[in-house]
């Protein structure tokens, strides 16, 4: 495998980390109609001349997730050239570039549609829950091209074959609706912030509340749900498959998993300082991308023992009729 390529998708995964955190930070500190309702340009201007704090966040976020753009379209062009047909890395790829697109277009429709700053509406809410989304998938994407390429282009998973696809896909899901929930979370916090810890909880089980504090509570239901059911289930299959890479990749996850959710307790005690908001998205942001790597592991484990076994049958094979 090209070590230039397999070195660029690892720069592109970490420099989209940090475009995820500053756009949070737009959105945390109301930043996003800072260009006004002007897209790519910014009120109208290439380089807008408005001194602006506002203004020079969005822009600057402007510049950061563009550059992202070409970066994913290279790393998916390039892939779909290297990697053979119907090859994991190929549907990596693949999926890669388009969800860079989906993911600059829902940039654009947030701005377009005034989908931003003090916008309390429902639909910039599914917008964001599926802007996030969507980010977990590039970054997914991302992350398996990047252990794709250290373990070989003739590396397959043997996935409709794999015993662990209905947990992978039942985790998978269940951190989605977390990722969801977490961004819909930090919308409402940003928008209706709570002057106590007693008269935010009070608001969140309040029917005359705007929906967006009611919903607050379902992030930390869905944490505490994924902590409690993914832990035991990663901590079992790294002490039963007895693999060193599986028990690392595990136990990596799970403290990543478990520091975040301290995290996201001090956030909530605190009353979600900017700050704060942005080291518990960081670290949310490594635990999708650990859990992501600890799957590949054992995707990649199934595979490498049906690759033995059919190494091993063919050799008999072989064997037997020489006999």
């Amino acid at each position: 495998m090209n070590k230039k390529f397999r070195n660029f998708v690892i720069f592109t995964t970490i420099y989209n980390i940090f475009v995820i955190i500053w756009g949070a930070f737009v959105r945390a500190t109301g930043s996003g109609a800072g260009c006004g309702r002007h897209w790519p340009l910014c009120n109208g201007e290439v380089i807008p001349m408005a001194n602006s704090l506002h203004t020079q966040i969005e822009f600057f976020h402007r510049l950061t997730s563009g550059l992202s753009l070409p970066l994913v379209l290279w790393i998916s062009y390039h892939g779909l050239k290297i990697f053979p047909k119907n090859s994991a890395g190929r549907g990596f790829s693949l999926i890669a570039g388009v969800s860079i697109i989906v993911e600059a277009l829902i940039g654009a429709g947030l701005v377009l549609f005034e989908l931003v700053s003090h916008n309390q509406s429902l639909k910039r809410t599914i917008s964001m829950a599926l802007h996030f989304s969507n980010t977990l998938v590039l970054m997914a994407s991302l992350v398996l091209l990047a252990c794709f390429t250290l373990r070989g282009s003739n590396h397959q998973y043997f996935w409709k074959h794999h015993s662990l696809r209905r947990p992978v896909i039942m985790f998978t899901t269940l951190f989605a609706a977390l990722g969801m929930a977490g961004a819909i979370t930090a919308l409402g916090d940003t928008l209706f912030p709570a002057q106590s810890l007693s008269q935010g909880f009070q608001a969140d089980w309040d029917v005359a509340s705007h929906f967006l504090v009611r919903l607050r509570i379902i992030h930390p239901i869905l944490a505490l749900t994924f902590v409690l059911f993914f832990a035991p289930w990663a901590h079992s299959l790294m002490h039963q498959l007895k693999s060193s890479e599986i028990f690392i990749r595990g136990r990596l996850a799970i403290t990543l998993l478990v520091i975040n959710i301290f995290l996201g307790t001090l956030n909530l005690y605190w009353l979600a300082p900017v700050g704060l908001q942005l080291i518990h998205l960081f670290f949310g942001v490594l635990v999708w991308i650990s859990f992501i790597i600890f799957i590949e592991g054992l995707l990649s484990h199934r595979a490498d023992h049906i690759q033995s076994l059919q190494t091993q049958t063919s050799t008999q094979g072989l064997e037997y009729k020489k006999n």
